[in-house]
């Protein structure tokens, strides 16, 4: 039975395979890609904000009640990079009952399934 590591042994792991010399060679060589993905991944994340941001100025919802909207559009572009079709549907309708659960107006999270949705 493996036994169960210490915060010390985890410590000591973590530091022999992030070696300052193995980590930047590493790094370096692989920095033109990391940089283009990075950019990529944001943009899409923010220009999902931006367009669930209007849809809440639009609505009048106040900014203390956003991130519940706006985790639900993240979610939502994760959803529609995995699903498609009537799978998508089903799995969107399961997640907007969740949401609503929190307190999430209906309407405006009929808006953002508009977005990724058509």
């Amino acid at each position: 039975m493996p036994k169960v590591t210490t915060l010390t042994e985890r410590y000591e792991k973590y530091s022999a395979k992030t070696a300052p010399e193995r980590v930047g060679a590493r790094y370096e060589a692989s920095k033109d890609i990391a940089i283009k993905r990075m950019r990529e991944g944001s943009s899409k994340i923010v220009a999902i904000r931006e367009l669930v941001r209007s849809i809440l100025d639009t609505a009048g919802v106040p900014a203390g009640q956003w991130a519940i909207y706006l985790s639900f559009a993240q979610r939502m572009a994760t959803m529609t990079n995995s699903y498609t079709g009537p799978t998508l549907i089903k799995r969107v309708e399961g997640m907007k009952a969740g949401w609503l659960a929190k307190g999430a107006d209906p309407a405006i999270l009929e808006k953002i399934v508009k977005l990724f949705t058509g």
